[in-house]
């Protein structure tokens, strides 16, 4: 689980999405951005060069998210491996690792 220092995180309420899911798919969860583009201009702007495609994968952004062991697993090997994408928003990097996982074995994505 990742989030930031300044969120107060509702345990219980995480523990009960994460036995709906019942450990048997890899999940991630969070506020999940779907076919969300990257912005091309202004302070926060993204380039063609930083980033090729018109949409970003699917992430998690805002106060934090939830990836389940299997998937932080693969991320750790991946990254020994150097085989990993690093983007410079953490939150879309993440979202590019699980996709790359996803690839592998279907992810449950949990809008929460």
């Amino acid at each position: 689980m990742k989030c930031d220092d300044d969120t107060f995180v509702r345990v219980d309420v995480i523990l009960r999405h994460i036995k709906l899911n019942n450990g048997d798919k890899p999940l991630y969860m969070g506020n999940l951005n779907l076919l969300h583009r990257p912005l091309r201009t202004g302070k926060c702007a993204v380039t063609n060069e930083e980033w090729t495609e018109d949409i970003y994968p699917p992430y998690a952004n805002g106060p934090g998210y939830l990836i389940s062991g299997d998937i932080a697993k693969f991320i750790v090997s991946q990254h020994a491996n150097r085989s990993l994408r690093l983007f410079k928003m953490e939150d879309v990097s993440m979202g590019l690792w699980v996709e790359k996982f996803n690839a592998t074995k279907p992810v449950q994505y949990s809008h929460s």
